[in-house]
């Protein structure tokens, strides 16, 4: 792997499924999976020095980061086949990276914790399966807050898009949509009228718009279908785009992913770059 310390890497979001079925070729997450494959094709990757993985699937009361150098899987789903536990990714952490994010939140008076202990979750190692089978860009795992305020995920996504310019992407790891009642409900086997759409409408304005405009995404509750596509309490998979956003700087962000979910709820993917 090549590395351009002049590359300005970018900040992305990215949607990463149900559990491991990317990585298994469920049919529902086909469009998820082939996504991730094609993320080369918008992310200079070889010259990438490390990523910043922020995962919705590690909630903690404040900021937390991992920093050991050959962290484990975590196979933090149920009830999937056994082979889908013994996947391996053999990727590396960034220990001194880590250290950076640290110092870099903590200067700005943003409560956080190096963690050398926690491995990497699936919202980690699932996607990064298939956005880099090499497993030879380091990596950082960081968490979401579990008081899901989206102000304060938007302001420490600010602070890690300085690493942009060391060569350093951020990943935001998470779906659009993630309501797990309708997902559980929804009939798959026709094509029906997408119910998230204006939504999914409101995050498309907000993310491909200036910088004053993406600021509205920290209002996402009051947007048309906000509290039923990431319900009170639960948007966890939603808080990654709020720190991407965040991270994604002065230009305008644009749409790299778009697909119809179990052929009812709208995903979409954005990029900063």
């Amino acid at each position: 792997m090549a590395n351009d310390s002049s590359y300005l890497a970018p900040s992305v979001f990215l949607n990463h499924g149900g559990g491991p079925y990317p990585v298994m070729g469920e049919k529902n997450n086909l469009d998820i999976a082939k996504s991730l494959r094609e993320v080369k094709n918008y992310v200079n990757l070889n010259l990438l020095k490390a990523i910043i993985v922020v995962t919705a699937h590690w909630e903690e009361d404040i900021v937390s980061i991992s920093s050991g150098e050959n962290p484990d899987l975590l196979f933090d789903y149920y009830n999937f086949p056994p082979e889908t536990y013994k996947y391996k990714y053999g990727g590396r952490g960034d220990p001194v990276l880590a250290r950076k994010i640290f110092d870099a939140l903590s200067k700005e008076g943003i409560d956080c914790r190096l963690d050398d202990k926690r491995g990497w979750d699936h919202g980690v190692f699932v996607p990064m399966m298939l956005v880099r089978p090499e497993a030879d860009i380091p990596i950082v795992q960081v968490s979401i807050l579990k008081n899901q305020d989206a102000k304060q995920h938007y302001e420490y996504g600010k602070i890690l898009g300085q690493f942009r310019k060391d060569g350093v992407a951020i990943f935001g790891s998470g779906l659009s949509y993630h309501n797990m009642k309708r997902f559980r409900e929804v009939d798959t086997a026709e094509e029906l009228e997408i119910e998230n759409q204006e939504f999914d409408d409101f995050l498309n304005k907000v993310c491909t718009g200036d910088e004053q405009t993406r600021e509205g995404l920290i209002s996402w509750k009051t947007a048309p279908g906000g509290l039923l596509a990431h319900p009170e309490s639960h948007a966890d998979h939603l808080m990654p785009l709020v720190v991407v956003a965040g991270a994604g700087g002065p230009v305008k962000g644009r749409k790299v992913f778009e697909s119809a979910f179990y052929n009812r709820f709208r995903l979409s993917g954005f990029s900063w770059e």
